[in-house]
């Protein structure tokens, strides 16, 4: 494959956008409705620990899909993965919009979470595929760039839509631009392997997303029945089980739903794992920021959401210079700052975390997303380099199987310590 991008062709370089700005409309959803909640549960009457589901359930619905991308890759032609994927945001919104009680809401959010599970993994699969190795940095780089800053801009989107017109336009707003990027990728796509018949382990399938779905529920069962032996530990068991009948069963499979073989790469491990707790940082940011905003400091959805803006244009900014530093420095130096920006900021959140004012909550946070750009889409691209093509899939799989479940985990996490911290604090007022 050549080592210049001015031999990819336009039709490439489109579908790869397309693709992206697909996802975008997803993830930009994904977390708009972080600011929402005190809104969504005055309106329908319902409790933190509940109302936090249209994003946790999201983000498991995306996680779910993203388990079976692989093989659907590998199974399906990718303009049929699109189609779907777009008709399943497409509709999945219109529900959300029209939603008159919170389980469609729900409903509708699962729908629309499904379509972003198929097209967010397409973007990279093509990057890998069909795009040189010395420029893969920077194509992840700018269409990372898309990705990662739907989930810092969502809460700013969320507030100012919420605050000035309805929540319900969260959606309405965003269904044409989807409707355009899913109709232009469809018409661009293309793929250069034709789809393999191969059967689906459905199995396989049962176990993981068990297990990904009851440590969700255990964690969230945390603020309303504490170390319960029924709604803790017993889901957690279960899901602990549940992952090693999945390992157990994949091992003697001979078409895995995911080949664990990536993890002989100890590189790729390594870089997962970056990948993991940084999105899991953000994601909670994202939703822990916005709600102390309101809550703690009496700020409405407006402001809670514009705090986060500035973080979002650094992010949007650096992201794809982050990732031409790599292709011409190596993965070592971008690492080495993102390193330094994240230790300041989050020790910053954790030394000032009773002084936090909006002002401050803006800086760090536009730290946090120097820091983030920096290390976030270069260990994807590097983890995925370090696997051989027939692999490539599977890492895929894994890397965007895991952002959204970090994010999953940490929106849970961050809704029962916030529930606790309610909880905890009137007994010390006079």
């Amino acid at each position: 494959m050549s080592t210049s991008t001015s031999v990819i062709p336009t039709q490439t370089k489109v579908a790869i956008f397309g693709t992206a700005g697909l996802a975008f409309c997803g993830i930009l959803v994904e977390t708009s409705m972080n600011v929402t909640f005190p809104t969504l549960m005055h309106q329908f009457q319902a409790g933190l620990s509940t109302v936090q589901w249209v994003t946790t359930a999201y983000l498991l619905a995306v996680a779910a899909t993203m388990v079976i991308t692989a093989f659907i890759q590998q199974r399906f032609h990718w303009r049929t993965i699109i189609n779907v994927g777009g008709a399943g945001f497409v509709l999945g919104g219109l529900l959300c919009m029209v939603a008159p009680q919170l389980w469609l809401l729900l409903l509708g959010r699962m729908i629309q979470a499904i379509g972003t599970g198929l097209a967010l993994p397409l973007v990279f699969t093509q990057i890998m595929t069909q795009v040189p190795f010395t420029a893969q940095g920077r194509f992840t780089g700018t269409a990372g760039m898309l990705i990662a800053l739907a989930p810092s801009l969502g809460p700013t989107y969320g507030g100012l839509v919420t605050q000035l017109l309805s929540w319900r336009l969260i959606f309405g707003i965003t269904l044409p631009f989807g409707l355009i990027a899913w109709l232009i990728t469809a018409k661009t796509i293309h793929q250069t392997r034709a789809p393999q018949s191969r059967p689906f382990p459905l199995r396989q399938f049962i176990l993981v997303v068990a297990a990904l779905i009851l440590f969700i529920f255990s964690v969230n069962n945390l603020s309303s029945h504490g170390l319960s032996l029924l709604y803790v530990w017993v889901p957690l068991i279960i899901a602990v089980l549940a992952i090693l009948g999945f390992t157990h069963s994949t091992c003697r499979a001979s078409h895995p739903l995911i080949n664990l073989a990536v993890f002989k790469q100890g590189d790729f491990t390594r870089a997962l794992l970056i990948y993991f707790f940084i999105q899991f940082i953000q994601i909670g940011l994202t939703f822990l920021l916005p709600n102390f905003a309101q809550l703690a400091l009496g700020k409405n959805a407006l402001v809670s959401g514009l705090m986060l803006l500035a973080g979002s244009l650094c992010s949007a900014v650096l992201s794809p210079l982050a990732g031409k530093l790599m292709d011409r420095r190596g993965v070592q130096r971008p690492f080495q700052i993102g390193a330094i920006f994240l230790g300041l900021a989050t020790l910053g959140l954790a030394l000032l975390a009773q002084h936090l004012s909006v002002g401050l909550i803006i800086g760090l946070f536009v730290l946090f997303q120097i820091g983030f750009s920096c290390l976030f889409n270069n260990a994807l691209t590097y983890g995925l380099q370090q696997l051989p093509s027939p692999l490539i899939g599977d890492g895929n799989a894994l890397f965007n199987t895991l952002q959204q479940y970090s994010g999953s985990l940490g929106t849970a996490i961050m809704a029962v310590l916030i529930t606790l911290g309610t909880q905890l604090i009137p007994p010390l007022l006079p």
